[in-house]
């Protein structure tokens, strides 16, 4: 009996330091991984920075070029392509600069965005832009096309709602009503638009907003009442 006793005993002892020598090697391989899991994060951020310095740059060199450009309509062209590269470069700043490189905090983007294009405009005494939604945040396929929709829409407004440095109101919000479904709305209580009339402008921009929107499984309403409203239902795509 003894023995057997005694034989238990080892037997567990040795489990024990097998146990412990398999724990003192997952802990070494934990360590490991936290070291590469933190190398990868700094090489996406330091690419993320980068990637928003050669946007700043092309950014840079567009309005070097329409500095000397007197064409009031190839102008516009240029800053409206100035503001399309800056909504793609706020996003690289966001991912670099947040804690999560996997996604966006749009809100935050939407005030960012909305502050260059003011800027842009020499606006920021006559429009206010307001963003009225909560914090939420996007997988970057997501907040990508999601900015130059609204890129597109606040340049629209800022061009056209507007004349003759009337002042006024922009509303941004975003938000989502289910699992895989999101809302996006932009209206402004500018002139809005005469049915009938053609709209000005090259036609650029709202295609590009109709092939986002196909992008994103979208669907788009407008209406144009004491100003123009544009609203936007979006089907995400299930993870796999």
């Amino acid at each position: 009996l003894l023995g057997l006793l005694y034989r238990n005993y080892r037997l567990k002892q040795l489990n024990n330091e097998k146990l412990k020598v398999l724990n003192e090697e997952l802990a070494h391989k934990n360590v490991l991984l936290d070291k590469h899991n933190a190398e990868n994060e700094l090489l996406l951020k330091e690419i993320h920075h980068r990637v928003k310095n050669n946007l700043e740059m092309v950014k840079s060199l567009i309005a070097l070029q329409s500095a000397q450009i007197d064409d009031p309509v190839t102008k516009d062209a240029m800053i409206a392509s100035q503001n399309r590269v800056q909504s793609m470069g706020i996003i690289h700043q966001k991912l670099y600069q947040g804690t999560n490189l996997g996604s966006i905090e749009m809100k935050d983007y939407f005030i960012n965005l909305s502050e260059g294009i003011l800027d842009s405009f020499n606006a920021e005494d006559r429009v206010k832009i307001e963003c009225a939604m909560d914090n939420l945040e996007l997988d970057v396929d997501t907040a990508v096309p999601i900015g130059l929709i609204v890129n597109e829409l606040l340049t629209n407004a800022l061009k056209y709602a507007f004349p003759e440095d009337q002042q006024g109101v922009i509303n941004i919000s975003l938000e989502k009503d289910s699992e895989h479904n999101l809302k996006l709305q932009v209206r402004d209580n500018g002139i809005g638009k005469t049915a009938g009339v053609a709209p000005k402008g090259t036609g650029f921009g709202s295609q590009l907003i109709q092939l986002l929107t196909r992008q994103l499984n979208g669907k788009m309403r407008e209406r144009s009442h004491l100003g123009t409203h544009v609203e936007f239902d979006f089907t995400l795509q299930k993870s796999a």
